[in-house]
């Protein structure tokens, strides 16, 4: 491909109050395997009181600012930058993410190499979370509890009890932080063998092993050792733990029913083993139409290698072909952030355009950098835009059918943090008042986007059948 084939691309990243990621975003871009002169890179600056902008103009001043008065969210921001767009092909990218230089190239040598009536309207890249991981395995013994000091038995079968872990001495002591319900840790991640999280008396956040579980702990330095530390119990008086990275053990000790706290080095001969950690390979979706993330929190182990077709992809990044937005419209703004890329994806398949992953693309990703998960505004607009997705894109037997199961799981959750009140144990449960918000706003909003649904279910040129066809249960 010679270097007059190479068409105009715009890049698009939609900024709020994200200053701290912006140099790194931009000095990736601005190594990228593509002929500078034929990139227009845009912010879209929602309103930040970071000086983002004066940091941008300063440092980056080739760089194209939009700056909006007011926040617009992921789906409005971008929709300003798609009017000032003029690359052939338009890139997405979260203002959290840094690039590989191959990153733009791979992607349009799908589109490039595609038959003219391939109809591709999206290719999306492998994105793994930010940093490189050490697999830390925990082994223990494991024991059903005897319910004993409980309100009521609990049948698991219990390993270790752990909490407030974290990297020290890296300069990044932070990643512990103080939240309403306890702490948490902002960088390490459970992998395998884990309970779900739950919170003590004093609403501490703390997981429970399975037996033999696996851990993934950040490097901040590849130039010195880590050091993690962490509380660890027992549900039984005399239990024991090892700690191992590779064949090594870097600690075995007895632990018991009160909490003991641990500190350890992991010695730089153990970075040997360090791993991605994927955080998208492509957007899958159940029947219930809810997403999640192809490979989310696994090991990237090659098991994502192959460039395929897919439903959707991640909103972090992908690269959009002109043709596809001029006929399927833009993000529907009224989304603001969550579920706004499904939405297209879904709207542009009706109209017969496939999408695609390839993983010689590569994104890193701060996960959630500008935002928190399962935040007051995270849940709300997670529920309530994949109910208007539904209602919008899908047949009408389908959205009857999700509106009476959210209107369910309301009644249930309601009832079940009712009966957690009245014996005596206050759960934080920020979703509650949240699903009963959007079940009342719902009867307003469905007829206001009556005129949408319309547009799209009669604009369809495949079958749902087709559509159907994608959506599996999760394993």
């Amino acid at each position: 491909m010679s270097q007059e084939d190479d068409p105009l691309i715009s890049i698009i990243t939609v900024n709020w109050n994200g200053k701290k990621y912006l140099d790194e975003l931009f000095n990736s871009l601005s190594g990228l395997n593509y002929p500078e002169e034929k990139l227009q890179i845009i912010m879209v600056d929602n309103n930040s009181t970071d000086s983002s902008i004066a940091f941008v103009e300063k440092k980056f001043p080739d760089i194209e600012i939009i700056p909006l008065k007011e926040n617009l969210g992921y789906a409005g921001g971008n929709n300003e930058g798609l009017r000032r767009a003029r690359g052939r092909y338009i890139a997405l990218i979260n203002n959290d993410c840094i690039a590989d230089p191959d990153w733009l190239c791979e992607m349009l040598s799908i589109f490039k190499n595609s038959s003219d009536d391939a109809k591709i309207g999206a290719v999306g890249p492998k994105v793994v979370f930010y940093r490189p991981y050490i697999p830390v395995q925990i082994i223990s013994g494991s024991q059903r509890s005897t319910g004993k000091n409980r309100s009521r038995k609990d049948l698991r079968r219990l390993g270790v009890r752990i909490s407030e872990a974290r990297v020290v001495g890296s300069g990044r002591d932070k990643d512990l932080r103080s939240v309403k319900n306890g702490w948490r840790s902002a960088e390490i991640k459970y992998i395998e063998g884990f309970y779900p999280p739950e919170t003590d008396g004093k609403e501490r956040i703390f997981q429970w092993t399975q037996g033999d579980a696996v851990m993934a702990v950040p490097v901040f330095n590849s130039g010195k050792p880590t050091t993690l530390e962490l509380k660890v119990s027992s549900d039984i008086s005399s239990n024991s733990m090892k700690i191992v990275v590779g064949e090594e053990i870097l600690n075995e000790i007895k632990i018991g029913k009160r909490s003991k706290k641990i500190k350890l080095t992991i010695p730089m001969g153990a970075y040997d083993y360090c791993r991605d950690i994927i955080n998208s390979c492509g957007i899958k979706i159940n029947r219930s139409f809810y997403s999640r993330d192809r490979g989310y929190m696994s090991f990237d182990a090659g098991q994502y290698n192959c460039v395929e077709e897919i439903f959707a992809l991640s909103g972090s990044s992908f690269m959009m072909d002109r043709k596809m937005l001029e006929d399927t419209g833009y993000f529907d703004r009224y989304f603001f952030t969550y579920y706004e890329d499904i939405d297209l994806f879904w709207r542009a398949r009706l109209r017969g355009w496939k999408h695609f992953f390839t993983p010689n693309a590569l994104i890193r990703h701060h996960h959630c950098g500008s935002g928190q998960e399962w935040s007051y505004s995270f849940t709300y607009h997670v529920l309530l835009n994949r109910l208007l997705m539904i209602y919008k894109c899908g047949w009408l037997s389908v959205f009857l059918r999700s509106q009476a199961a959210f209107a369910a799981a309301k009644a249930i959750h309601t009832i079940f943090y009712l009966g957690q009140l009245i014996r005596g144990r206050k759960i934080r449960r920020i979703d509650i008042g949240i699903r009963f918000k959007i079940f009342f706003k719902l009867f307003y909003l469905l007829p206001a986007f009556m005129g949408k649904r319309i547009k799209i279910r009669s604009g369809k040129k495949i079958s749902d059948r087709q559509i159907k066809e994608w959506f599996r249960d999760f394993k």
